[in-house]
């Protein structure tokens, strides 16, 4: 398995390296990776007496150098370990995405974290929940009070006032901290840390090799409540021009929060599992508190972890005359040349329950190949026109911004439009103008607000290449109420056979666009 971890920044300078199997020369087998490393490279790359699988995520990359002559690696197995591990860290440190601060003020966490996942090489254990319960040492997060305190424009008497703030911050922290140690250790102040760390372990090792390793014992709740989410992501691309459909997939989560006092028995039944889905059943990934002897049983019996966990994670294809939820009918470019004005029109549909409504809507129009294709003065003002929304003109990244926000839905009775004219470079207008500046005894005339002209030519000095990317239209978009696939709850049961308390269940659906959901024109 892995011989050692790195943890890089987007330089691939090392922030966090932890050897696993006491391989010499750390810094080598990084200066290795470097050398071979390259932007379009892939996951895995091989040189020299290593295969070094990476992984990156938000800012900073994950790298694990496995001995060639290993042969009882698994690549795919090291491959989702960094993965699950990233997930591991913004659950334990509380953060949405990790940069390069977060992972230096938490060098000390982050390797025991390592030390307690992974064991000389081989996974152990990567859920959050116990790492939470077990491994107890604090998060270093700056306070967002500080922060808004250290203002730059305060005056140097508020600056002043700040400082008893952080010192007793501080002292604070300091306080919690030995309270907590002293918690921990029973009131014993001889306890070694030693000791300490093994009765951790022990704990750990306890939690794991139980029936129930995922949810640890004597969990009380005040108010017991259990929401699920049901998020689905509509992959769809299309080529406008050719009408051809190149991806039309739904990738889906049923997300869950846990707020469940003792160890309660859970039943979830849904509709595609009533009605015997191949295809659901077939692309489906469930967490091990499944069990999949219920699931012939038509439903979902299991024993939830505390906290945030995803239940069930599938990929369902739609049929290609299937409509898109957000279909794009026309799209024209029609440039006015006796007028020196290009103009761009477009219209959309929606395709689902006419009950449901966009919460959040807005396109991304491409204009890179109108720049390529025709000389755009930007000395004079674009003008737009829409049937609902805003439209914005993004001239540094060449496209259209149109912010819809509310559409309701509907089957092609729902449309909106939007109309943007562009003017083209007049040169014997240019020429004349000049001509007159020149014999003008006044001076030139006072022009007001940004060149975007000259911003433009700043922006792009160099001339980049028109690919697939240039030409895509993207829409984003999120459906509250709705599940594309038609997938429903059909009833949530919670029993605890012990404490017998009240519960709330809570059920929610959505549908969100992807990343790459849009029409190449």
């Amino acid at each position: 398995m892995s011989s050692c971890i790195f943890i890089v920044d987007e330089n691939l300078e090392p922030l966090v390296s932890k050897n696993i199997k006491a391989v010499p020369n750390l810094q080598g087998i990084l200066r290795l990776f470097k050398r071979a490393y390259r932007i379009e490279s892939k996951p895995v790359i091989s040189t020299g007496n290593f295969h070094f699988v990476f992984v990156k995520r938000d800012s900073i990359g994950f790298v694990a150098a496995i001995y060639a002559y290993d042969s009882g690696t698994n690549i795919m197995l090291v491959s989702t370990f960094l993965d699950q591990f990233h997930f591991l860290l913004k659950k334990y440190l509380g953060v949405e995405s990790l940069d390069r601060n977060v992972v230096l003020d938490n060098v000390l966490l982050i390797m025991e974290l390592i030390d307690e996942t992974i064991d000389f090489g081989i996974v152990q254990v990567t859920d959050a929940s116990i790492m939470k319960d077990y491994i107890r040492v604090k998060v270093n997060i700056p306070d967002k009070r500080i922060i808004e305190g250290l203002d730059d424009d305060e005056s140097e008497s508020k600056e002043a006032s700040v400082k008893p703030n952080l010192y007793s911050f501080l002292q604070q922290t300091k306080h919690r901290a030995l309270s907590g140690k002293s918690s921990i250790r029973g009131g014993s102040d001889q306890t070694s840390e030693d000791q300490d760390e093994e009765v951790y372990n022990s704990y750990i090792a306890r939690t794991t090799i139980m029936p129930v390793s995922w949810r640890a014992k004597g969990i009380h709740y005040g108010k017991n409540e259990f929401f699920l989410d049901v998020v689905e992501k509509v992959q769809y691309l299309m080529d406008f021009e050719a009408n051809i459909i190149k991806k039309n997939i739904i990738h889906g989560k049923i997300c869950c929060k846990c707020y469940l006092s003792g160890m309660p028995k859970l039943t979830i039944a849904l509709n595609k599992l009533s009605q015997q889905d191949d295809q659901f059943l077939s692309h489906s990934k469930f967490h091990e508190c499944v069990s999949l002897e219920a699931l012939s049983e038509k439903s979902i019996q299991f024993i939830p972890p505390d906290g945030d966990f995803v239940l069930c994670q599938y990929e369902l294809k739609r049929h290609v005359r299937d409509q898109p939820l957000l279909k794009l009918v026309s799209f024209n470019v029609k440039p006015k040349l006796q007028k020196f004005k290009i103009q761009i029109s477009l219209s959309i549909e929606t395709h689902f329950k006419a009950r449901n409504t966009t919460s959040k809507l807005s396109l991304k129009v491409p204009l890179s190949r109108i720049f390529q294709e025709y000389q755009i003065d930007l000395s004079k003002p674009a003008r737009f026109k829409s049937d609902s929304g805003k439209v914005l003109f993004n001239i540094s990244d060449d496209f259209l911004l149109w912010e819809i926000e509310s559409m309701k839905g509907g089957h092609g009775e729902t449309q909106l439009s939007m109309t943007a004219e562009l003017s083209l470079f007049n040169k014997k207008q240019y020429d004349q103008d000049q001509e007159a500046l020149r014999h003008s005894m006044n001076p030139p005339p006072l022009r007001e607000g940004p060149k975007l002209e000259e911003l433009y030519d700043q922006v792009h000095e160099e001339s980049v290449e028109s690919n697939l990317a240039s030409r895509l239209l993207t829409m984003n978009f999120e459906i509250p109420y709705y599940a594309c696939s038609g997938l429903q709850v059909e009833y949530l049961k919670i029993v605890e056979d012990q404490l017998q308390y009240q519960s709330f269940p809570w059920v929610r659906y959505k549908t969100i666009s992807d990343e790459e959901y849009g029409y190449f024109i």
